[in-house]
């Protein structure tokens, strides 16, 4: 797996396949670029699909304790990637669940400008406070909150609450083992991205800003797809960023 070291205290771990106009991928949490796999890998017969490890996973070196709080430190590991792969910006630089969020906030600071952004289920979460919608963010806010609070005091099966969230009741043990142990295993990480999150500032003004086409995974539903659309549904993911490439080129 190739390596780009930021600075003396901090790399960042990637995936690299294909070859053609560049895309990138950012993965949720808990997980790692190999989450991006099934749906790079049917990209990557046109494209250079970069799937990049956030802070912590895969490889890349964990946000500093005493860094910014929000999803500041993720998008700069982003920056420099994308700067580094160029030339040029990503015709599409996608995201799913924390890594839409990362991928959003990467593109408002400006430093990246993509061609296209494709948000999959993105936790966003302060984007509802943002747009004034003050009750759908304090509900999603409170069980987000309440989920950090679990796993702080000690509850050992706090992934749970999050599991439960996206999958609906009892998901969380209808999972293979491995996949529930992990879950559990790498709870202490999720929170962290959780509050980073929560923490990410947005306006409606920065918002409105954006440029370029915007494909949001929420809006626009697949047939049958939960939060685990990368997974269960490749296909039509790549389809629709290989969609979004072709429309922003």
């Amino acid at each position: 797996m190739p390596t780009l070291r930021i600075s003396d205290a901090a790399v960042v771990a990637y995936d690299d396949a294909g070859q053609g106009p560049l895309i990138v991928l950012v993965h949720g949490s808990p997980g790692t670029s190999r989450a991006w796999q099934p749906v790079a890998e049917r990209l990557a017969t046109r494209f250079r699909v970069i799937t990049p490890n956030l802070p912590g996973y895969g490889g890349t070196t964990p946000r500093p304790g005493d860094g910014p709080g929000d999803s500041s430190y993720a998008a700069g590991l982003m920056e420099a990637l994308t700067a580094e792969v160029g030339p040029g910006p990503p015709v599409v630089l996608g995201g799913h669940s924390y890594g839409g969020a990362v991928a959003l906030i990467t593109t408002l600071r400006g430093r990246v400008t993509p061609r296209a952004l494709a948000l999959f289920e993105p936790v966003a979460v302060p984007v509802l406070a943002a747009v004034g919608d003050a009750e759908a963010f304090a509900a999603a806010q409170a069980l987000f909150e309440g989920y950090c609070t679990a796993f702080e005091g000690g509850d050992p099966e706090a992934a749970r609450i999050m599991v439960d969230y996206w999958f609906g009741a009892g998901a969380l043990d209808q999972m293979p083992a491995p996949i529930r142990e992990y879950l559990i295993a790498h709870t202490g990480h999720n929170v962290g991205d959780v509050r980073a999150t929560l923490r990410d500032p947005y306006s409606v003004a920065a918002l409105r800003g954006l440029s370029m086409p915007v494909l949001c995974g929420i809006i626009r539903k697949l047939e049958k797809a939960n939060h685990a659309m990368t997974t269960t549904h490749p296909d039509a993911v790549a389809a629709l960023i290989a969609e979004l490439a072709d429309g922003s080129g």
